[in-house]
């Protein structure tokens, strides 16, 4: 008896290998006895969200976990609610034992553009979904080829190692196992082999008609900029995108583990006279190597921000980390430094002190 078409079974390898592991994960931490034996799938009714719903479904069915489907409605269109019926319907077919449909609002005029501000507001109702249904875990659809595209666009934007390490395939109970597991190309899903899922399984497949304007810069990347690097570098370039990703990650968790723990030890009390949110000492920061202490920064100030319970919808850039290192690294009393959040970084007695923006500035020596 012969067995599934090779697509189909190299996509319920992928699938169970993410979710066994994150079965391990929960029973070492002890998560299962909060959580529910559920596993939700985010579908859109493309090709790549079919194929995983599908593959999810056989996988859970035989590891005893039910499986939900989270359909997001964004509205941006005016067939968005009919798209999401008709992706319910073919999940209701596989055997999922729910589906839910989240309409959201899409701040168009956030920061990002269009593709930002959904892929936020996307990610949020996820995390509530999450939340509600108490699950295991919420498998997302991104394959290889979307990696290949993220690097790329890291590499145009001129970004830094944690934007070129690309898409993460695990954050939390967030899984996307399509992209494999880093160790070798063939543990990962091209959009050809999703498609090749769905045509086995006979699936009715919907693309999504902004996936061809290429006004959209991942689309243009996906249509126009791969296709012309492969033919100038070979057809492997996508390929070694996604493996420059996979080289780039592990530097990067180690960097941002180290700032972490790093940031700790660092921290400290403000001054009396100067009130603010937190401080780091400027003498202890000065001898780190600048990779290191950047981060240390830049998490200082992502903490500083969320102790100020504000959010100006604006992101951090690297010349705002720059002149705060300046503080530490080149002192001539400057200051203070705007950032975003609306907090803003002084030195004073030694010590890089965030606080509120606003907040009266004392000259001092430093």
């Amino acid at each position: 008896m012969s067995g599934p078409p090779e697509p189909v079974a190299r996509a319920r390898v992928a699938v169970k290998s993410a979710l066994v592991a994150r079965l391990e994960e929960c029973a070492d931490l002890s998560e299962g006895a909060q959580l529910a034996p559920r596993i939700l799938v985010g579908v859109s009714g493309g090709a790549d969200s079919l194929a995983l719903a599908a593959t999810t479904q056989w996988v859970a069915s035989r590891l005893g976990l039910e499986v939900e489907a989270v359909l997001i409605d964004h509205g941006l269109s005016d067939h968005s609610a009919s798209v999401s019926e008709r992706a319910a319907l073919q999940c209701e077919r596989l055997g999922l034992a729910r589906c839910h449909i989240r309409p959201i609002h899409v701040d168009t005029a956030g920061e990002g553009g269009l593709e930002n501000a959904a892929r936020i507001a996307r990610h949020e109702a996820f995390n509530d979904m999450c939340e509600e249904r108490s699950a295991l875990a919420l498998l997302l659809g991104h394959t290889l080829d979307d990696q290949a595209e993220q690097v790329l666009l890291g590499l145009a934007r001129g970004a830094g190692a944690r934007s070129l390490a690309g898409i993460p395939r695990k954050r939390g109970s967030l899984l996307r196992p399509f992209l494999g597991t880093g160790r070798d190309e063939k543990t990962g899903l091209w959009r050809r082999d999703t498609r090749a899922v769905c045509e086995a399984l006979g699936l009715d497949v919907w693309d999504d008609p902004m996936n061809d304007d290429e006004a959209y810069l991942r689309v243009a990347a996906r249509s126009r900029a791969l296709p012309m690097l492969a033919d100038v570098f070979g057809e492997q370039v996508a390929a070694n995108l996604v493996r420059t990703a996979d080289l780039l990650r592990d530097d990067a968790d180690y960097l941002e583990q180290e700032a972490e723990e790093t940031y700790a030890g660092l921290r400290r009390n403000p001054p009396s006279r100067t009130p603010g949110l937190l401080a780091l000492d400027a003498y202890a920061l000065a001898p780190l190597n600048r990779a290191l202490r950047t981060r240390v920064i830049k998490h200082a100030i992502a903490q500083a921000s969320a102790l100020a319970g504000a959010s100006s919808g604006k992101s951090l850039l690297r010349r705002q980390i720059l002149h705060v290192d300046s503080l530490v690294s080149a002192y001539r009393g400057q200051g203070p430094i705007p950032l975003p959040g609306k907090i803003e970084a002084i030195r004073d007695e030694g010590l890089i002190v965030f606080r509120a923006g606003g907040t009266r500035f004392h000259d001092t020596q430093g």
